[in-house]
Order: structure tokens, then sequence, then C-alpha cells
């Protein structure tokens, strides 16, 4: 009998760059009731990290600015988890691994995530 398995990805698999030491990254507390991948977008919402939401204005950005890219997984079912590591700046991740918000039936929200991580110096290859 043959098995298949799912494996998730692993942390900072979706890294292909950063800046030297740890200055592309910063710690977090990620919000009671998230459950997070590793290599998904987050923003801020109350000075905790959520999954961005990808909600676009009428030009079309993100209403809610992206804060970077969690690098492992977290399960906050539970309450609050605090010291959460995530990419906010300086770097380059490979945009295959990376979970971007849910696309709506208009979309765009992926392409305005991206300008959103752009902005603060995180490019997706």
């Amino acid at each position: 009998m043959t098995s298949s398995f799912t494996e998730a990805y692993h942390t900072a698999a979706f890294i292909l760059s950063e800046a030297n030491g740890h200055r592309s990254r910063e710690s977090g507390t990620v919000a009671s009731g998230q459950t997070l991948a590793a290599g998904e977008v987050v923003q801020l919402s109350a000075g905790k990290l959520i999954a961005a939401d990808g909600a676009l204005n009428t030009a079309g950005d993100v209403v809610t600015a992206v804060e970077g890219i969690v690098l492992a997984a977290v399960d906050a079912s539970g309450g609050d988890v605090e010291n959460v590591a995530y990419i906010a700046r300086d770097a380059e991740v490979n945009d295959n691994l990376i979970t971007y918000p849910t696309e709506s039936t208009a979309g765009g929200e992926k392409a305005a995530t991206v300008e959103s991580l752009a902005a603060i110096g995180i490019i997706a290859r």
C-alpha cells in the first residue's frame, strides 16, 4: 500500500536573500484567533499581526499596508502568541512560497499586496 503525504512549507523556506545579520527581521505578537502559515503575508491590527486581508481602495491599493511575512507557522487559536519572527524589510522572497490574501472576483489583491511588500523593501521573485 502506498501512502501520500502533504508537507507544509518549512520555516523561512520562502527567503531567497535578506540583509546581513537579522536586519530584515522583526518580532511581533500574533493576535488571538489567527492561524498563519510559514510565508504568510501579515498586517497590523491594534498593534498585533494578523493575516493580510488584501482589502483594496477605489484606486486599487491595499487599505492597510502589509507589515511583512511570517517565518514559521503560528497557531494563535488559543490566545496571542508573542515573539513571532517575520521578514519586515530588505529581502527577496520566492513568490511561489508566499501565502497572499485571497483574490476576490474583481481581483487585484495579490498585485496590490506585492506592491505593498515592495514599498517596505520585500521583493517577490
